[in-house]
């Protein structure tokens, strides 16, 4: 019994061996994909005709994939690289099938039946960047296979549409392209015509989405869209910012033929960014700057004065741009205006402002040919600094003109590479103040040019009050361009008194003297101190107040002088002429 029942297990396991080696006989083979190479060339007389050169030449891009058909459809094969800019190359690609007779470029969901190409047109794409041949990858084409080459040619043409100015944006900007036919989809072409091309009908299919991203202000694109053949009654281009539509053009009548490929150009109308965000007119980016830079990507020109409101802080920076002004009668009579508790910073670029006549109560026939109301390039209350810019009145002398009128309360900074120049005859920098409030100008560097570089004015008759105003110079050149009194600095008041008026320099260049006490009151001298300096005014300095007053409120402690200045020497220290004529104020001990 017991060897009855071993030889039934061994019959029934030595069965059971034979039907697992007889299922492992039937498994079918292992697919085994081959590497396959194909090179592409478009044909002959075509590398001209339609592509994405400026001379409508085609060539490959890195990146770039066909599709060649096998008896599963169309397989992907990608360009090797070492082609990119080529007309013909190489494309490489792993699978099974053998190529059939046809290829299309760029691979996507195209299909074939029997001679007839299904190709695909996407209505949405998305680009890595935005420089003008970055993205033209995709003009449709399709061609024949002949052993390891294949031959394109082109099914259609392509709108491209370059856009200036754009600014930089959030993750969600987008080109949206709509025409009033159909432009995306499946079209069929028929691959046994002698030129086979797609044609555009009016079913469905209307609008192509580019998504792109974009971080440079006023950056320049260039967006491709493949277009069937055909005539297209409009076409509407669009770029977006999110919700916020930035730009937005129509063309008429375009005609798309293989031959001729449509190129159009708009632009996004604005003048300055804040970070990302634009803005078309400078008074909105002032009103809506906190604390923030403004950059200006493109000239100016003005048909309204600029604010800085109160409270407001910013920084202009010009961008190496010019903003203009030209005004016509007094409720224009600025071109910005910094208001009291403001704060603004210019920069790197050139404000440039001009009063002209007709003046409503001045420029009649025989009358001066300057206007009758004051201006200024800048008035202001507030703080304003100045670094590396072109400030400039150019209106002509005869009125009130200047680049910058200080007013009670402001501060003014001018640092190195400024320029500041009235030079139409009249003052550079104003310091007007009748009452309270304190004005302070300091000059750290840059040249300022006038008829008077700087004007200290005490504008009330009111004897008793005493206005506050301080002009500090450590660097930069201040000229006087009068040839009779040759002015650097003049202080003048209308009746106030001097006495809290301080003059502190201690390094510059003065092409022109520092004059003291002009006007109706001289009860009180001003406060002169100088540490240092070029004093190339025949004077140097000096004041049309009392003389022995003047010797207590003048005071040098140095600076290189055509005059000697000994007189007004503070203790310890001497003055020395030198060879060259010039009077150098040391300390007695050096």
């Amino acid at each position: 019994m017991k060897n009855t029942a071993y030889m039934m297990a061994l019959a029934i396991l030595l069965a059971s061996a034979c039907q697992k080696n007889e299922i492992q006989e039937r498994e079918p083979a292992q697919a085994v994909e081959t590497l396959r190479v194909l090179t592409v060339g478009v044909a002959d007389g075509q590398q001209t005709r339609v592509g994405f050169g400026e001379d409508n030449s085609f060539y490959w891009h890195s990146g770039d994939r066909i599709g060649v058909i096998t008896v599963n459809g169309f397989k992907e094969m990608t360009l090797n690289d070492g082609y990119h800019g080529q007309a013909t190359g190489v494309f490489t690609g792993q699978f099974e099938e053998e190529p059939g007779d046809y290829v299309v470029y760029p691979h996507g969901a195209h299909s074939m039946t029997d001679g007839q190409l299904t190709y695909v047109l996407p209505s949405s794409y998305t680009y890595d960047s935005i420089e003008a041949e970055a993205n033209s990858f995709n003009p449709p084409m399709a061609g024949t296979v002949a052993g390891e080459k294949a031959t394109l040619s082109h099914l259609a043409s392509f709108f491209k549409i370059s856009v200036d100015n754009i600014p930089a944006g959030g993750d969600d900007m987008k080109f949206i392209f709509t025409a009033d036919r159909r432009i995306t989809g499946e079209f069929v072409a028929d691959m046994s015509a002698d030129t086979p091309v797609i044609v555009t009908d009016d079913r469905p299919g209307n609008t192509v989405t580019i998504n792109f991203t974009n971080t440079e202000p006023a950056a320049s694109g260039a967006f491709y869209v493949p277009a069937p053949l055909g005539t297209y009654g409009s076409i509407t281009a669009e770029v977006r910012d999110g919700d916020e539509s930035l730009v937005t053009k129509t063309w008429t009548n375009q005609t798309v033929s293989r031959a001729t490929p449509k190129r159009g150009s708009m632009g996004v109308e604005y003048v300055a960014v804040i970070g990302g965000t634009t803005y078309k007119t400078l008074q909105a980016a002032l009103d809506a700057a906190d604390n923030q830079i403004i950059t200006i990507v493109e000239d100016v020109d003005l048909d309204a004065p600029l604010v800085l409101a109160a409270g407001k802080t910013a920084v202009l920076d010009l961008n190496g741009k010019t903003i203009s002004d030209v005004a016509t009668s007094a409720a224009a009579s600025y071109l910005l205006s910094v208001k009291a508790g403001a704060d603004l910073t210019i920069r790197n670029g050139t404000l440039s402002f001009a009063a002209t006549t007709p003046d409503t109560q001045w420029g009649e026939d025989g009358l001066p040919d300057y206007p009758g109301y004051a201006n200024n390039t800048i008035r202001n209350e507030g703080t304003l600094t100045v670094e590396n810019a072109v400030l400039e009145n150019k209106t002509k002398k005869g009125g009130a003109s200047y680049v910058i009128d200080n007013y009670a309360g402001a501060k003014l900074i001018v640092n190195e590479g400024s320029v500041l120049t009235q030079s139409g005859g009249d003052i550079a920098v104003r310091m007007f103040n009748g009452g309270a409030g304190e004005i302070d100008v300091t000059v750290n560097g840059g040249t300022i040019t006038g008829y008077r570089a700087v004007w200290i004015q005490l504008a009330s008759n009111n004897a008793a009050v005493a206005p506050i105003m301080k002009l500090t110079v450590t660097g930069g050149t201040l000229t006087s361009n009068d040839q009779t009194y040759n002015q650097a600095v003049y202080s003048y008041s209308y009746g106030n008194d001097m006495k809290n008026v301080l003059i502190d320099v201690s390094g510059g260049t003065f092409n022109g003297d520092i004059a003291l006490t002009g006007g109706s009151n001289k009860t009180n001298i001003e406060a002169l101190n100088i540490s240092g300096g070029t004093f190339n005014g025949a004077w140097g300095f000096y004041s049309y107040g009392d003389y022995e007053k003047s010797l207590a409120t003048i005071k040098v402690s140095g600076g290189v002088y055509l005059e000697d200045p000994t007189d007004y020497l503070a203790e310890g220290y001497l003055a020395s002429q030198g060879t060259d004529g010039r009077w150098t104020v040391t300390a007695a001990s050096e």
